[in-house]
């Protein structure tokens, strides 16, 4: 697996944004990921990080799946994304900080 969404920010020594040099934007794989790892937390019964409708009923991962979706396109989940590069070092990126243009036809409700 190369990419690795991260969600234990206490062992990771945060570095500036402006000092990556791969690209801002999300790939397919990232996306899938991290949309994955946060319908497993919900399913576990993580508390939403956006406002959900009180008649709401969750009865499968599908309508999970929709708040993952929710929370990524409010810049909502507050998850990085470890990217290795080639000269071994890695670059984190913040969720809410990337390009999710590459991704807008995997965003479909």
């Amino acid at each position: 697996m190369a990419h690795t969404i991260v969600d234990d920010f206490q062992k990771i020594k945060l570095l500036n944004s402006a000092e990556n040099r791969s690209s801002i934007i999300m790939t397919k794989y990232e996306f899938n990921e991290l949309i994955s790892l946060r319908t497993t937390h919900l399913s576990l019964g993580a508390i939403p990080f956006v406002q959900l409708p009180e008649d709401l009923k969750v009865t499968g991962n599908m309508q999970l799946r929709k708040i993952a979706l929710q929370e990524l396109k409010e810049g909502k989940l507050p998850y990085l994304v470890k990217r290795p590069m080639p000269n071994h070092k890695v670059e984190y990126w913040k969720v809410r900080e990337m390009d999710l243009s590459s991704v807008r036809n995997l965003i479909r409700e």
